[in-house]
This record gives structure tokens, C-alpha cells and sequence, in this order.
């Protein structure tokens, strides 16, 4: 989400993608970390083999091939940590849909089941939950 989009946002939708943020962040920051650690060493140690392939120091190709497996493993760790992140936000907004006290069982149910059918319209389907949630909590408090 672009931060033009997110200005435009009602306060009560900021609110909850702040909370959502909130519950990402350190398995984003953990995953940037491994990111940020693993590309360089991979290209370090690509680049240097690469160019001193030739030379019989089998020592010095030994431990660029060490490094090079280690920032693999640090690049595959990130994408596990991806997938994390995914799964944390998806049961956020899953037991966020469930806490509602505002809509009703029947639409929260809806909601519950869009989200877990179309993984890909996950922000779509809350946006609009919490748009739903905000006009019937108007409606009550009128």
C-alpha cells in the first residue's frame, strides 16, 4: 500500500492498519536484516570466486563458497519469514473479523469466508469490513 493511499484513508481504517503494522514489525524487521545481510554476501562471494577461480588457494574459494552458502541459507530464511509475516496478518485480520460486536454473525461469517477463499483480495475484503463496521456503529450511535 502506497503512502497516497493510506493518507486518504478514514482514521478508523489508519487505526487498524496501524495495528496491523504493529503485529508485522518485528517479523519484518527480522526478515529485512536477513535481506540486507544475505544479498551482499551473496554477491561478495560470487563476484570473488568468479574472479579468483584460477588461483590454487583452495583455502580463501573454500571460504567464499562457505559464505555464499550461508547467505543462500540467510536469502531462503527471509522468504520462510515472508511467509510469516503473510500468515501473522492473515490471523490478525481473521480474529479481528471474529471480535467485531458491531456487525452480525451472518456478515461476519461472509467476510471470514471471502478472506480465506481469495487470498489475494485479503486487504480488499478488510477495507471493506471495516467500512461496513464503521457505518452500522454509526447507525447505532444515532
Amino acid at each position: 500500500m502506497d503512502i497516497e493511499t493510506f493518507n486518504q484513508m478514514p482514521a478508523f481504517m489508519k487505526e487498524e492498519m496501524d495495528n496491523l503494522k504493529r503485529v508485522a514489525a518485528p517479523i519484518l524487521k527480522k526478515r529485512l536484516i536477513f535481506l540486507f545481510i544475505a544479498i551482499p554476501l551473496i554477491l561478495g562471494s560470487l563476484i570473488y570466486l568468479s574472479t579468483f577461480w584460477s588461483q590454487s588457494s583452495y583455502m580463501k574459494i573454500g571460504i567464499a563458497a562457505i559464505a555464499a552458502a550461508f547467505g543462500m541459507a540467510l536469502l531462503k530464511e527471509s522468504s520462510h519469514q515472508k511467509r510469516n509475516v503473510q500468515q501473522t496478518v492473515m490471523k490478525y485480520i481473521l480474529e479481528r473479523m471474529q471480535k467485531s460486536e458491531v456487525l452480525p454473525d451472518e456478515r461476519k461469517n461472509r467476510y471470514v469466508r471471502a478472506v480465506k477463499e481469495e487470498p489475494f483480495t485479503v486487504m480488499r475484503n478488510f477495507m471493506a469490513f471495516l467500512n461496513e463496521e464503521e457505518i452500522r456503529r454509526q447507525r447505532l450511535a444515532e
